[in-house]
């Protein structure tokens, strides 16, 4: 009785956080806005109600890391895979500690950015579609100074900064981007706000136990497909296989730009790449799984199919994989992403306690163009649950 009261407790947890409508927030989840990104109160309610402290969890599609930053909180041991090299850039700056003279370091650098007006003149700057010019030359000069700092990791921050501070610049609601000296003055702030983040990610792994000199060996975040994980080198010399999957797949058919900021929401920019000074070379179905005509869908449920068998193949035969996703038709899409499931060794489990197969929630403050067509199937998430099958 004891054992299914608590099975009901954690379960009804879980529940609660599917209902959050607050915003992602807190630790270092505010680095950067990447697209599609999931509450880190459920990432963290699935985490510490399906695994143990130590244990591998692992996600296949990270993105901007919110489940690694939480399961490392939790003291969990993390893997992350994504094929986009700005979500393992930025994935891995939010879970990278830096020391006191890194922090001094970069809030040099982000004060000497801001007041160097007058003496500096910039190098021809490369072509970067779209990007309004007051915030190219900003980022310019930025980038520049990132330069003289004597650390990758420091360097990597302060490239982190930018990315967030382009992000308010053309997400404003002014006619125009803002001023170079606007930019200017909010450089130092997010840098303080940033570094205030890492600090509380520092301590709150340290409270589980895992301390900051731990944290990058605690964690494996790679850049590439996850199709073929099990093959993998890196995932064979884990102490351990992950016994819980945790991750939220690109949506079917839904309209995401993982690989490009908008200018106020209209015209896009590859400003993100050469902000972070990465590569850049393709299109946005290689980011999704596939485009949003007939051939990309069936692309996308090959892709389930065989990133899973992958997966089938890294966790414990018991293992767990919770998914949180959206789609575009979910009448029509659903059962072919639970085919695509069974097709790669998986079986829906129900969790106990629990009086249905699977969990909806309405996304809070997520744009999926709704405000034009209404409420639509993208604008709700499902939770799956599912186990191998035996």
């Amino acid at each position: 009785m004891a054992e299914a009261h608590s099975s009901k407790l954690r379960l009804d947890q879980v529940v609660s956080a599917l209902t959050s409508t607050k915003f992602t927030s807190g630790s270092t989840h505010n680095f950067y806005l990447y697209p599609a990104r999931f509450s880190p109160e459920i990432a963290r309610t699935v985490i510490e109600t399906f695994s143990q402290p130590g244990d591998y969890v692992l996600d296949p599609f990270m993105g901007g890391g919110t489940a690694i930053i939480e399961g490392l909180m939790l003291g969990r041991s993390m893997i992350g895979i994504d094929i986009n090299a700005l979500a393992h850039f930025v994935a891995n700056t939010r879970t990278r500690p830096l020391s006191p003279c890194d922090e001094e370091r970069i809030r040099e650098w982000a004060h000497g950015t801001a007041h160097c007006f007058s003496d500096f003149r910039p190098e021809p700057l490369p072509q970067v579609k779209n990007l309004p010019p007051t915030v190219k030359l900003l980022m310019g000069r930025a980038l520049k100074m990132a330069e003289r700092l004597p650390f990758s990791r420091q360097r990597a921050f302060a490239r982190c900064v930018l990315l967030r501070l382009g992000q308010w610049a053309l997400d404003c609601r002014d006619h125009e981007a803002p001023s170079q000296r606007n930019l200017a003055e909010k450089l130092p702030m997010l840098t303080d706000q940033m570094l205030s983040g890492l600090q509380e990610f520092v301590t709150r792994c340290h409270e589980a136990g895992l301390r900051s000199n731990r944290i990058v060996s605690q964690r494996l975040l790679l850049c590439r497909n996850a199709v073929g994980l099990d093959q993998e080198p890196k995932l064979r010399d884990l102490a351990a296989r992950p016994s819980l999957v945790f991750t939220s797949p690109p949506y079917p058919r839904v309209h995401v730009l993982y690989h490009r900021w908008q200018v106020r929401g209209r015209k896009e920019t590859p400003a993100p790449y050469w902000i972070a000074q990465i590569p850049d070379g393709h299109y946005a179905s290689h980011y999704t799984g596939g485009s949003r005509t007939p051939t990309g869908e069936r692309n996308y449920f090959s892709l389930v199919r065989a990133v899973f068998s992958s997966v089938r193949q890294v966790i414990t035969h018991d293992g767990l994989v919770v998914q949180l996703i959206g789609f575009a038709d979910i009448d029509n899409q659903l059962p072919k992403y639970l085919n695509a499931m069974a097709d790669a060794g998986f079986e829906a489990w129900r969790p106990a306690g629990s009086q249905v197969d699977r969990f909806w929630r309405r996304v809070p403050n997520r744009k999926w163009y709704a405000k034009l067509k209404g409420t639509v199937d993208a604008s709700s998430e499902v939770l799956l649950f599912h186990r191998p099958r035996c």
